[in-house]
C-alpha cells in the first residue's frame, strides 16, 4: 500500500496535519506488525517533534513526554518504581527501544503493558487537537477515545512516589516476550483504591473497588486459547484479593 509521510517540527504543526485517513506514527510497534489494526493512507511522523521527549519530576507528579521510549524511561531518574515494573513487562529489548509511552496508551490494546498500571495509579494524559490542549484522567480518555481519534497524546502525568501512592501490578503470559493474556493492577492513595485490568480478547476494565465483584461479573470475558472465562475470572479474583490484602496492610509495601 502506498502511503504519504509528513514530518512536522512542532506539536501545532502535527495537529494541523491531522485529517481523515491520517494516523500519528510514534514508535511504530503497533503499525509494523502482521495484521496490524492501524489503517491509514498517511502517517504523521512524531520523531523530531519538539516537546514530546521531556521527563520532568516536580513535587508529587512526574510528566513523561509521549515520545519517550520504554528504554529511556527505564533509565531516567525520578521514574516511580511501580511504573518501572510495568515497563519491564515488555520483555523484548528491541521493542523497548522502539515502543513509546504515548504509542502504548494510544493503541489501547487489551494486552497493554502500561495501561492497567497507569489506571491504578490515577494517571492523566495531556492532549492536543485542533481545539487546543487539555489534560484529563486516563480513565476518561479511555471512555472518550472514539471522539478523540484526532487528538495527539503529548504526555502522561503520573503520581510520584512522594505522592504516597502505592501500586501493585501483575502480568500473566506464556513467556516473558509473548503478549499477556491478563494484566492486573491495583493502586492505593490514602483510603482510595483504583483497579486497572487488561484482558486479551476482551478489553480494558476499571471496576469500582467498592463493588468490584459485581461490576467485574458484568464484564464481557471470552473463552480463548489462553484460558476459559471461568479461569480468567478466578485468576483475576484471587489476584485482586491478594493485592487488596497487601495494600491494606501496614505500610502497603510494594511486593
Amino acid at each position: 500500500m502506498n502511503c504519504e509521510f509528513y514530518s512536522p517540527a512542532s506539536i501545532d504543526e502535527a495537529v494541523a496535519m491531522m485529517k481523515d485517513g491520517c494516523a500519528y506514527f510514534a514508535g511504530g510497534t503497533e503499525t509494523e506488525h502482521l495484521n496490524s489494526r492501524v489503517e491509514a493512507s498517511a502517517f504523521i511522523l512524531l520523531r523530531g517533534v519538539a516537546g514530546l521527549t521531556g521527563i520532568e519530576a516536580s513535587g508529587e507528579d512526574v510528566r513523561i513526554g509521549s515520545m519517550v521510549t520504554f528504554t529511556r524511561a527505564l533509565k531516567a531518574p525520578g521514574i516511580p518504581e511501580y511504573f518501572r515494573e510495568a515497563l519491564h513487562f515488555c520483555g523484548s529489548l528491541q521493542k523497548r527501544n522502539m515502543a513509546t509511552i504515548g504509542g502504548n496508551i494510544a493503541s489501547w490494546r487489551c494486552d497493554s503493558y502500561l495501561i492497567p498500571t497507569l489506571l491504578a495509579a490515577g494517571a492523566q494524559v495531556e492532549l492536543a487537537d485542533e481545539t487546543g490542549r487539555c489534560t484529563m484522567p486516563l480513565e476518561e480518555y479511555g471512555q472518550k477515545r472514539d471522539s478523540l481519534k484526532k487528538a495527539l497524546i503529548t504526555a502522561v502525568i503520573l503520581p510520584s512516589e512522594a505522592s504516597g501512592v502505592k501500586v501493585l501490578s501483575k502480568r500473566y503470559a506464556n513467556t516473558v516476550e509473548s503478549h499477556a493474556y491478563l494484566t492486573i493492577a491495583m493502586g492505593k492513595k490514602e483510603d482510595a483504591f483504583r483497579i486497572g485490568l487488561a484482558i486479551k480478547g476482551s478489553g480494558i476494565f476499571t471496576p469500582d473497588i467498592t463493588n468490584w465483584g459485581v461490576s467485574w461479573k458484568m464484564a464481557d470475558v471470552k473463552d480463548d486459547m489462553f484460558g476459559s472465562e471461568a479461569y480468567k475470572r478466578y485468576l483475576t479474583g484471587t489476584t485482586l484479593d491478594d493485592m487488596y490484602e497487601k495494600l491494606s496492610g501496614e505500610g502497603g509495601d510494594q511486593v
